[in-house]
């Protein structure tokens, strides 16, 4: 697999990449309301919503691909801390990480997650940390077995869904 970061002209590729894995991930989840799923998905796949997105100046994209089709792909928000539950420090949010289904289990999760530490280490962050739902074990054990750890709680809203997410983080070192 190779990763390159996201440029203006793959703004249509990483849209339709993104709401193709996110639906694989969380649309026949017991827990998901589809009018609610349908609501988030109208709301945040837009191509102007990725664009505003893609133009937040701390914000980057990265697409990995497989025989030049892409098969993953990660945002980090830059010098981000928590909203609550934070001691300062400078830190990076990895706001979203997937891999396409058929590609799970190949360790590219634990290729994007060395990205995101040597990210981190470059803009001079102390840690990354990341929200994750709490009803998602399987994304839960991924982090925890590749040094996060829980140190708080935040709503993330699917539709009009409140739902609970764990906070974890992972301290980067220099």
């Amino acid at each position: 697999m190779w990763i390159r970061k996201v440029n203006i002209s793959d703004l249509e590729t990483l849209r339709a990449f993104a709401e193709r894995t996110f639906r694989d991930a969380w649309q026949q989840h017991e827990y998901n309301d589809p009018e609610d799923f349908e609501t988030y998905c109208r709301e945040k796949f837009t191509p102007q919503a990725m664009r505003a997105e893609f133009d937040h100046p701390d914000a980057e994209f990265y697409l990995g691909f497989i025989d030049r089709e892409p098969v993953a792909y990660l945002k980090f928000n830059l010098h981000t801390t928590p909203p609550h539950d934070w001691d300062g420090s400078p830190a990076m949010q990895l706001e979203r990480i997937y891999v396409s289904g058929q590609f799970q289990g190949r360790r590219i999760g634990e290729e994007l997650l060395q990205l995101s530490e040597q990210r981190a280490r470059d803009t001079g962050a102390h840690w990354i940390w990341l929200s994750v739902w709490q009803k998602s074990p399987r994304s839960i054990a991924f982090y925890e077995k590749n040094g996060f750890a829980i140190f708080g709680v935040e709503i993330f809203w699917l539709g009009a869904d409140p739902q609970s997410d764990w906070l974890m983080r992972k301290a980067i070192q220099p």
